[in-house]
């Protein structure tokens, strides 16, 4: 058995319910838009109360934060120029590597600190103790 109309014509459930989903939501729009307006009325007005305050707390905290970014901008300033002095030292020191890898192989001298190996002494190990 199907469902029909009073013309006898067939009834599709789902363009039905589609239809009574648009229509409840027509009535119900007029009704959300003026809450939602009141909405806003009551959260400027209450920023409106709120501001001076926020204003006034905000004034009184200035003179403590200029303070503090007094006191602590010289030693930001001293611990910048250490940081960029000890990277500059790295760069150097990576950049002379580069050089040492780069240039051709040469005979490898003394270690700095060390003798070089004399006569018979150089053949014989070092005593052990």
């Amino acid at each position: 058995m199907q469902n029909t109309d009073s013309s006898g014509s067939k009834k599709d459930p789902i363009a039905e319910l589609q239809a009574r989903l648009e229509a409840a939501i027509d009535e119900v729009r007029p009704k959300m838009r003026r809450a939602f307006d009141e909405l806003n009325a009551r959260l400027d007005a209450a920023l409106e109360d709120v501001q001076p305050r926020v204003d006034a707390a905000l004034s009184d905290a200035r003179p403590a934060v200029d303070r503090f970014v007094a006191d602590i901008q010289p030693r930001m300033d001293s611990l910048l120029e250490r940081l960029q002095a000890k990277l500059e030292a790295l760069r150097s020191e990576l950049r002379s590597r580069a050089e040492r890898a780069t240039r051709p192989e040469e005979e490898p001298g003394p270690i700095k600190g060390e003798l070089p190996p004399t006569g018979s002494a150089a053949a014989e190990p070092p005593p052990e103790k």
